[in-house]
């Protein structure tokens, strides 16, 4: 019996052995971010992304010429020509900065991706829900946010990689002052402006981007990637100008003045990075739809960009005024739907810590982008 009762023991251990061998496996749930396809990269230089921008801007201002509720001559729809004009203006001489190899370049792709996101605010004054315009800027936005990403000044200090020099720590501290002397000019305007929910709305984007920055530590990432938001701010300041009353511009000028100070600064600045124009040919993974799906023929983007150069949407004290008043009672100014042009990105805000657009020219190719935009658009540019 003292014999068999092991015997016994060793048996059922070994049924239960078998029993577990063969019973399936639980298998796991799978891992989204695994599963996730991801997105096909498309490789482009700096004249290819350029050539995007112009045909999506044609197209763009082809739909837009052809909807009659975007009728230039209309005072609340020229907050939206009127950017639609500085990105064409500034594109064309990026092009001949391209060309020449001049500073040009950097400047006009700057300008262009502030005049971008104004235009964005800008378009939210309209009447139109042009899908077709809606389509094209944002393919315009993401070439404009990718040449900045990809071939600007701030790619080229990026590259050179290394630690904050002590000038550019003192700037970047500066910068954040700045930032906190606007977070004071816009608690001021906000209590000012409780019952224009559109204006508030901006000012809390406007906010929420310089608190942002004030957090930011003194690194590489963070410095770089504070000069593409800046953009996106630049442009939203520019834009919701429009949509303040009367009685409030005088102190709104006060979140437009330090604008001009900062261009002085920045142009200052990526004077003293130094840049290889080898890099504007060479390409890069762009994971961002850049691309127009209908064609575009060269005609067609000298005529419509010509029309955007030469036309007059300039407006009168009168029709500022005018537009700022119908802005406080229409509902779709103030409401973010489907017709938005504004992107998930540019409501979100940048992750400091990312890389935005491609890969910087020149960079090993990680094997992704992290697209922290603007994304500047981050628009941006930022």
């Amino acid at each position: 019996m003292k014999k068999f009762l092991p015997l016994l023991l060793c048996l059922l251990l070994s049924i239960f052995t078998v029993a577990r061998a063969t019973k399936p496996a639980h298998t796991p749930a799978p891992d989204t971010k695994i599963a996730q396809k991801k997105p096909t990269a498309r490789k482009a230089d700096a004249k290819t992304l350029l050539n995007d921008a112009n045909k999506a801007l044609a197209a763009m201002i082809k739909a837009a010429r052809a909807d009659k509720e975007l009728d230039p001559k209309t005072p609340k729809n020229k907050p939206f020509w009127k950017p639609a004009q500085l990105v064409a203006k500034n594109l064309k001489l990026a092009q001949t900065g391209l060309q020449t190899k001049s500073n040009d370049f950097f400047k006009s792709i700057a300008e262009a991706s502030k005049a971008e996101q104004q235009m964005k605010v800008g378009w939210q004054l309209t009447d139109s829900k042009n899908r077709k315009v809606i389509e094209n800027e944002k393919i315009l936005g993401n070439a404009i946010e990718s040449l900045r990403s990809n071939y600007s000044m701030e790619a080229a200090r990026k590259k050179q990689g290394g630690e904050l020099t002590a000038k550019e720590k003192a700037e970047f501290e500066k910068i954040k002052a700045q930032q906190k002397d606007l977070l004071a000019k816009i608690s001021k305007l906000e209590k000012s402006a409780q019952k224009d929910k559109a204006v508030v709305n901006g000012l809390s984007e406007i906010q929420k981007q310089a608190e942002q920055i004030t957090r930011q530590p003194a690194t590489l990432d963070a410095y770089i990637a504070t000069l593409y938001l800046l953009d996106r701010q630049a442009g939203l300041i520019r834009g919701y100008e429009y949509y303040v009353d009367k009685p409030l511009r005088a102190d709104y000028v006060g979140l437009t003045d330090w604008i001009a100070g900062y261009d002085t600064w920045y142009y200052t600045w990526y004077d003293t990075v130094s840049y290889d124009w080898a890099w504007v040919d060479t390409s890069v993974d762009i994971y961002q739809d850049v691309t127009v799906s209908e064609s575009v023929s060269e005609e067609e983007i000298s005529s419509e960009e010509s029309y955007a150069e030469s036309e007059s949407f300039d407006m009168s004290d009168a029709e500022e005024e005018q537009v700022a008043a119908e802005e406080n009672t229409d509902e779709q100014v103030a409401s973010s739907d489907d017709t938005s042009m504004q992107d998930a990105s540019d409501d979100e805000g940048e992750d400091m810590n990312d890389d935005d657009g491609g890969n910087a020219a020149g960079d090993e190719d990680t094997g992704g982008d992290d697209d922290g935009g603007d994304d500047s658009g981050g628009d941006e540019g930022e």
